[in-house]
């Protein structure tokens, strides 16, 4: 064997197949062409998915001709996770003995995600405090009637009554309060947050986007940072309000909510875990609200990091998808899901009335 061919042995051993043109590129330019044609082809794509996803990115403009503001931020996003993700290309390039990605997608899916959550947690920490909160009043496990979220394949995550879900009603395209209601008209800051929550339902009158409607709830409450905005610029001619009158350790109770929660998920078997946490529309709560890491995630579910990782785009599953990957049948999903709520239900209930 050439050394030539040792040295590119070397240079590939340990990395995914799609970086392999890249690292074996002879020189800059030939090694900026092959990384050009990674990024657009392999990378973009998965780094667009995850952040419009959690974004909720390209749904219609509020008027023809005009931006979403969301679309500016996953612009943002994509951008700074395409950054950090060609600095950390080149690392591998100069030594790829020291830098090994041995699953390529799942990288970047996990880059981008903490390109997101970094966002998320830095900019508005008021907004997804509030987004936990409300997240937890349309769960089963909250005891509450009438709310409820889901998942749409062609919008994402939408919130409305349950009976509008039932319905398949279609949700609205876009509401803002500052353009559907005068400042008199919105409820009291003081009011409770399911009958806020219920207001900006019929108001929009049909399921609302899960930003739009954690929005409106955050302009009613007078949560100053409503939105995530990596350019503070970009929001000066939105309407200044007041600082935040969330209840005091709103936070901190819904971090416990969740964490008993977590608690309760980890004393069931492990396919019952699985089928649950896979179908969940809000998995990375726990992330975010630091109860559990994506670490422990995938201890819970038995995979690897890597594998929970390039799971992230797609998530919820659905059970054709939850059984393929169990190997099990779909019938067994839903069974074992059923199964398993039944299980969580009486033992939180056991918990709270022991408490």
């Amino acid at each position: 064997m050439e050394p030539s061919e040792i040295e590119d042995d070397r240079r590939v051993a340990g990395q995914d197949p799609l970086l392999h043109p890249f690292l074996r590129a002879p020189g800059e330019e030939s090694a900026k062409a092959e990384l050009d044609v990674l990024l657009q082809i392999e990378a973009m794509p998965i780094i667009q998915k995850v952040i419009n996803q959690r974004l909720g990115a390209g749904a219609a403009p509020r008027t023809t001709g005009s931006i979403d503001e969301r679309d500016l931020d996953a612009q943002d996003l994509r951008q700074q996770t395409l950054m950090a993700l060609t600095a950390h290309l080149w690392q591998v390039y100069a030594a790829p003995e020291k830098n090994r990605i041995g699953a390529f997608r799942a990288y970047v899916a996990g880059a981008s995600f903490n390109t997101w959550r970094a966002a998320v947690r830095d900019e508005t920490p008021l907004w997804t405090r509030l987004s936990f909160r409300l997240a937890y009043l349309c769960r089963e496990s909250a005891g509450q009637t009438g709310f409820t979220k889901w998942q749409d394949a062609k919008h994402g995550s939408l919130v409305g009554f349950t009976a509008w879900r039932e319905k398949r009603q279609a949700p609205a395209p876009h509401f803002a309060l500052l353009e559907q209601s005068s400042i008199d008209e919105l409820p009291a800051p003081t009011t409770s947050l399911p009958e806020i929550a219920a207001w900006a339902l019929q108001q929009a009158g049909g399921p609302m986007l899960w930003n739009d409607f954690v929005t409106a709830i955050a302009f009613i409450l007078q949560v100053k940072d409503e939105r995530i905005s990596l350019d503070r610029r970009n929001l000066e001619s939105m309407l200044t309000t007041r600082q935040s009158n969330m209840e005091p350790g709103g936070e901190s109770l819904n971090r416990d909510r969740l964490r008993k929660l977590w608690e309760q998920i980890q004393r069931l078997d492990r396919k019952e875990r699985a089928v649950l946490l896979l179908k969940a529309e809000d998995l990375l709560d726990f992330e975010l609200s630091q109860v559990a890491t994506l670490r422990d995630l995938s201890t819970s579910l038995a995979m690897s990091l890597t594998q929970v990782l390039s799971l992230l785009p797609s998530l919820p599953l659905d059970d054709h998808q939850i059984a393929r990957l169990l190997g099990i049948r779909r019938q067994t999903v839903v069974n074992l899901r059923s199964q398993a709520r039944l299980a969580l239900r009486r033992r939180l209930q056991a918990k709270t009335e022991n408490e």
